[in-house]
């Protein structure tokens, strides 16, 4: 098969040369019965037409395997980038609330990508599939949990337990996500989208309980960030889902959520290999409270009449 494509490229090749040549050729002939006394241009033509196919025909063989594959990478970036894709079918119906918080993390990701020239499409198609892994326990999870599925475990081994089982949910859907053949561009981010922060809730429960913890516990393995587009998919990640534990949004709750996340992943270290500038940060930060805040405003309660 790829010999078959090697000689069409070939073959194309050669079809541009010899248009080239003959487009040369022609224009060669004109300028002689126009005036003949200028027929040693017709040399020059035929030498140059020579060699612009030459050159035509190596530089297609060279780069057109380059194109093809731009092509195919971005082919199957927008086949996974629908939503009809079989996976996320699969994430609406058996973990509904992930895949309603995806949407709204894609939303969030594409907007605040597009203000720093940040591959757009990419963050928006890794949204989607983030937490792809949490397809195999979708309760386990708070966005799709009710109060009576909440767990309430008070010793260590229970909460450090109940921890990894969350955590999991990166490295499975990295699995997951290699079976069904996703791009390497997606998957990097679904690695990354946590980075090597804590689970801090359990976190949390565990130091309110006095518990016996390590510094390394209910850590996810990351690695960090390795680019633009996987800070701009963590924060975007992490805002949304405070937003849903947070009551009453106002602009400056708002405001302050986005701040807060920003600072914590800073002084957590999560960006030192991300390529994000302040500059870049300040644009982000500014994204994503205007994408909030175009979300959750308050609407306007009108009075019935009668």
């Amino acid at each position: 098969m790829k010999n078959d494509s090697s000689k069409y490229t070939l073959f194309f090749a050669l079809i541009i040369s010899c248009f080239v040549f003959l487009v040369m050729l022609i224009t060669g002939l004109i300028v002689n019965l126009i005036d003949p006394d200028y027929r040693w241009i017709i040399f020059i033509y035929l030498i140059a037409a020579i060699f612009s196919g030459i050159i035509i025909t190596v530089g297609i063989s060279i780069f057109s395997p380059v194109w093809k594959e731009a092509m195919l990478t971005l082919r199957r970036m927008l086949r996974t980038e629908s939503l009809s894709n079989p996976l996320l079918m699969k994430l609406s119906i058996e973990a509904p609330g992930t895949y309603h918080h995806s949407l709204n993390v894609s939303n969030l990701a594409q907007k605040a990508a597009k203000c720093v020239k940040a591959d757009s499409l990419l963050v928006r198609t890794a949204a989607y599939y983030h937490d792809l892994g949490k397809i195999e326990n979708p309760t386990l999870y708070v966005e799709n949990q009710s109060e009576i599925e909440i767990p309430t475990a008070d010793d260590a081994e229970s909460i450090r337990k109940h921890a990894s089982a969350i955590i999991s949910h990166v490295e499975k859907g990295v699995v997951m996500a290699n079976e069904a053949g996703l791009p390497a561009d997606v998957i990097d981010l679904i690695k990354e989208h946590h980075g090597t922060t804590r689970a801090l809730y359990f976190y949390g429960i565990a130091k309110e309980k006095g518990l016996k913890i390590k510094k390394t516990d209910f850590r996810y393995a990351g690695p960090t960030p390795q680019s633009k587009e996987s800070a701009i998919l963590m924060l975007s990640d992490c805002v949304e889902a405070a937003t849903r534990s947070t009551k009453e949004l106002t602009t400056q709750k708002i405001k302050e959520l986005v701040e807060n996340t920003i600072q914590d992943r800073l002084s957590d270290n999560q960006f030192k290999n991300s390529n994000l500038t302040e500059v870049d940060l300040a644009n982000i930060k500014t994204s994503l409270e205007e994408t909030l805040q175009t979300i959750y405003h308050q609407r306007i309660e009108y009075k019935r009449h009668e």
